[in-house]
């Protein structure tokens, strides 16, 4: 019986999962086709500045019948999400490329700065927030809080261009603009991880602190036992898990947290598309790229939802 109950209660925690993400997607589709219609101009009229068009009502008419904005903006609606939830993401209103082929080309330079810088920083803020904690004050105490401070206070763009400056001008020991762009993609990466360890360390270091205070931690360490023993074989799942919960809330910057590193290393990513979509007011672009990040974020929740289950902790999905 307990076990029936067991299941019947992860049934409906399923269920309400799922429903609560249907429901953020389809009110986010709305909101963002209704707030792109909203910006100060339209796609129409950068069109006809492009290819300096005067803006007659027969201009108007012409270019609004070709980028299907003619019709009613419920009909317009109905019809994009449907083709969404299909799998045809439709073309841009301005270039005419398809926007899914546009989406998988420059995903991997998005992902692979956004998920590697972000999982190697975790890895590292895991380890010095549980050093941190460990000794107050100590060594690596005040590293993970200069290292927070140092990356609130110094923008990430002032410190690429010292890294270009430095490794590409005066050392030329790497080329960031030409070749294959291995370089910028790794200068890209290690600093996402850098920007990530410092603030991820603090909050390992308070979950660790937080387990040193509890009973069966003291009442270990009184019977002999060297606290980081105790705190690393037998505490570490709720600092690890409130490592979790704090990176799922960064996973939603893989797609435009990486926007001044895209540009100052020239990198082509979903950032610098989206920049470009917003020039034109692409609607069909950047109403995609919305919710594609409520999308990711949905299977994000998903697996790290999963796994901080494994790790026995609970936290509301």
């Amino acid at each position: 019986m307990p076990a029936d109950l067991s299941m019947k209660d992860n049934m409906k925690n399923i269920l309400q999962f799922l429903c609560k993400w249907i429901i953020i997607f389809f009110i986010t589709s709305v909101l963002i086709f209704v707030a792109v219609r909203m910006m100060p101009s339209t796609p129409v009229d950068k069109w006809l500045d492009a290819y300096h068009l005067p803006h007659t009502e027969e201009n108007i008419s012409f270019v609004k019948q070709k980028m299907g904005l003619d019709q009613p903006q419920a009909v317009q609606y109905v019809k994009w999400i449907t083709n969404f939830l299909k799998g045809d993401w439709g073309v841009s209103l301005v270039s005419g490329e398809n926007i899914r082929d546009r989406f998988f080309d420059k995903m991997p330079y998005s992902f692979s700065i956004g998920i590697t810088g972000l999982l190697i920083g975790a890895f590292f803020a895991f380890f010095l927030g549980y050093r941190a904690a460990l000794v107050r004050n100590g060594f690596c105490d005040r590293l993970t809080t200069a290292m927070t401070i140092f990356c609130q206070s110094v923008p990430m763009f002032i410190l690429s261009i010292l890294i270009i400056n430095l490794f590409a001008v005066r050392l030329n020991v790497a080329s960031f603009f030409t070749g294959d762009g291995r370089y910028s993609i790794l200068a890209s990466i290690l600093l996402t991880a850098l920007y990530s360890i410092g603030g991820l360390s603090r909050v390992v270091r308070s979950a660790f602190r937080e387990e040193m205070g509890k009973s069966y931690v003291k009442f270990m360490v009184s019977r002999g036992f060297e606290p980081k023993s105790v705190l690393w074989k037998h505490a570490y799942k709720p600092p690890l898990a409130s490592l979790i919960s704090a990176v799922i809330t960064r996973f939603a910057g893989v797609f435009g947290g990486s926007t001044v590193l895209e540009f100052a290393f020239a990198i082509p990513g979903l950032s610098t598309m989206l920049v470009s979509a917003m020039d034109s007011r692409d609607y069909n672009i950047l109403q995609t790229y919305i919710l594609v990040v409520v999308i990711w974020m949905f299977f994000v929740h998903l697996v790290l939802n999963l796994v901080l289950r494994l790790l026995g902790a609970r936290r509301e999905a």
